[in-house]
């Protein structure tokens, strides 16, 4: 499967996302670059986890023109986003990785700016995933 990508002033993130198995845990690596530091690391995840960040994306991009905010992490505290817009179209974010989970650190936080035209791009791509992903776990 295709990496997702969020990307903004600050940030450079890509998330590739392993064939769910049966109980649909995927194994996700997460590659990242800001203007300070670039690495990466492995987690998992949960199709489940990934089909609601489809949905808090689906809410930002159909608030366009008005301000709205999403915050969205996965159950193992490895990945978190909070991305806030504004009438204007301005997206300000705030992000945080920790290969454990938050409580067991180290953690990686930062913040991000985009403007509302990468929404689309971004709602595409998870929703290609979940879609690709849900028809080999059918199979």
């Amino acid at each position: 499967m295709e990496p997702m990508e969020i990307n903004g002033n600050g940030l450079e993130c890509k998330l590739q996302f392993s064939k769910p198995d049966f109980n649909g845990l995927m194994k996700t690596t997460i590659n990242i670059v800001t203007p300070s530091l670039k690495g990466g690391f492995s987690c998992t995840m949960y199709i489940n986890e990934l089909k609601s960040f489809v949905d808090e994306l689906s809410a930002l991009n159909n608030a366009i023109g008005k301000e709205f905010g999403i915050t969205w992490g996965n159950v193992g505290e490895n990945i978190e986003f909070t991305i806030n817009l504004s009438k204007l179209g301005k997206l300000t974010g705030s992000y945080k990785f920790s290969p454990n989970n938050f409580s067991l650190g180290p953690t990686l936080s930062g913040d991000f700016m985009a403007d509302q035209t990468v929404i689309n791009s971004w709602l595409i791509h998870a929703e290609e995933i979940v879609a690709n992903a849900s028809e080999i776990r059918a199979s």
